[in-house]
């Protein structure tokens, strides 16, 4: 005779199953991004006019990840300041050959998030994009401007992560 066979201990194994069940539909855990996250408040902020490419590029990329692809809020609640300035670096000083050498695009962001002038948060923030310089102009031009679009994207991500968790508090 197994214990699933006694009554009582059937009983009780089935009350301790359904108050288990009720218990955990009283836990309300809810993503950061979700309906009742933050959503609304992302999408209700304005970024400022670029003054450059690699800022034009991030700015795109945060309106979208920012809206979930609807655009500019007509009427922003909250103003992002944002600067980003692109420096880049060859490792090596001499291209002697036809073969890449490597290289390193750095995107620096400083920015700046407000509501009604009142300072909400900010800071800096950096991403790399590694790229090869070849003995071609043009390739080399290309190649750089590339690792300013990969890293202004990936830029834009840590940034929004950034907004959220401010927005968040």
């Amino acid at each position: 005779m197994s214990l699933f066979d006694k009554p009582l201990f059937r009983r009780a194994f089935v009350g301790a199953v359904l108050a288990s069940v009720l218990g955990l539909s009283a836990c309300q855990v809810q993503p950061l991004y979700g309906k009742a996250g933050i959503t609304g408040e992302l999408a209700s902020v304005g970024i400022s006019e670029p003054t450059n490419r690699v800022e034009q590029s991030v700015r795109n990329q945060m309106i979208f990840l920012l809206s979930g692809g609807a655009g500019e809020p007509a009427n922003p609640v909250y103003q992002l300041n944002l600067r980003v300035s692109s420096s880049n670096v060859n490792y090596l000083s001499q291209i002697s050959s036809n073969l890449p050498q490597p290289g390193r695009v750095t995107l620096t962001a400083t920015y700046t998030l407000t509501r009604d002038g009142k300072l909400i948060k900010q800071g800096t923030q950096r991403m790399d994009a590694q790229l090869d310089y070849t003995s071609q102009q043009f390739a080399q031009i290309r190649a750089v401007r590339d690792a300013e679009d990969r890293a202004a994207r990936e830029l834009a991500e840590v940034l929004k992560l950034d907004i959220a968790s401010a927005l968040s508090k």
